[in-house]
């Protein structure tokens, strides 16, 4: 497949009026033929408003354009989780977003990302200040883009769920709520993530509830530099009290499965766990990233052929 945006939607259309789709994944899960239709859907809504963010740029009409592109598989982690589950995201999670705002009748999430991305004062989490993906009404603090600087604000928040409960005081949030956090690879080594997880880590050590689902989500390189093979899956495993799981984002179901058994575990014990979900990135990381100049044609084009999309759309 082509690797630039208008040769990439040309070719992902044909492929898919052609069925000309990867073997389907196997399924790990009971979604319903329903529910993998609805992915898909957040999943294409959330590529092609990146698509059109990057289009609106260029006639001066959108400011931002880092993406979610290869990243749409965090969509099964919204539906593994409930609408009254607090969601720290960091910004590659449109499918989330998406995802998300079907649990909750009547709201209009893909024309709220789109004012988010043209910096519309009509834009109702960030009144056109900033390009953020957030909602009150779907439990979705807003956070800035600064890397890691959200997971200690997550952290905060699984404590206070578990000390609101022993203070017998009524929250925000349900008493079995657990608090959702996602990040990237190379965020994983700021030291602002490095003491969070080790604070979260530290707190369950000793019995204290932390009922919080962190979420790395690997796509093997920060911007222009890439990860060390093997070196996140080494660090995630190694944090005291952390229950670690892994999952290919490629794989919706498979995707879905972990992020439920990792929900559950957590909504049970109120105990921490860390989700590595592999994925892609695709379209460089924003669109003034001149991609070729690090990475190999040949590697980014081979990149498009598991395309999480495609994989969703031979599963479907």
């Amino acid at each position: 497949m082509r690797c630039d945006i208008e040769g990439w939607q040309q070719d992902f259309i044909e492929r898919l009026a052609q069925e000309d789709l990867p073997a389907p994944q196997s399924q790990h899960s009971n979604l319903s033929d329903t529910d993998l239709f609805a992915l898909f859907h957040s999943q294409v809504l959330s590529r092609f408003t990146d698509i059109e963010s990057r289009r609106l740029q260029r006639q001066g009409k959108s400011f931002y354009t880092i993406g979610s592109a290869g990243h749409e598989g965090n969509a099964a982690i919204a539906a593994a989780l409930r609408v009254t589950d607090p969601a720290f995201l960091h910004y590659r999670s449109g499918a989330f977003f998406l995802q998300r705002a079907r649990q909750l009748e009547g709201s209009h999430s893909l024309y709220d990302l789109m004012l988010s991305f043209c910096a519309s004062s009509d834009d109702p989490i960030s009144g056109g200040r900033h390009k953020v993906l957030g909602s009150l009404a779907l439990n979705i603090p807003p956070q800035t883009s600064t890397i890691a600087s959200h997971l200690p604000k997550a952290m905060g928040t699984a404590y206070a769920i578990g000390l609101s409960k022993r203070l017998k005081q009524a929250g925000q949030w349900p008493d079995d709520a657990i608090v959702l956090c996602n990040f990237g690879d190379a965020s994983a080594n700021h030291s602002t993530a490095v003491g969070a997880l080790n604070a979260t880590g530290w707190s369950a050590y000793q019995g204290i509830p932390m009922p919080i689902l962190y979420v790395c989500e690997d796509n093997g390189i920060g911007i222009s530099t890439s990860t060390p093979r093997g070196w996140t899956a080494q660090q995630l495993q190694n944090y005291p009290a952390i229950r670690y799981y892994y999952a290919d984002g490629a794989n919706v179901s498979e995707t879905y499965a972990v992020a439920s058994q990792a929900a559950d575990y957590i909504r049970r014990t109120r105990k921490p766990a860390i989700l590595h979900l592999k994925t892609q990135r695709f379209f460089g990381h924003a669109g003034a990233d001149a991609e070729v100049a690090y990475r190999s044609s040949e590697s980014i084009a081979q990149g498009f052929e598991t395309d999480v999309l495609l994989q969703t759309a031979a599963q479907v």
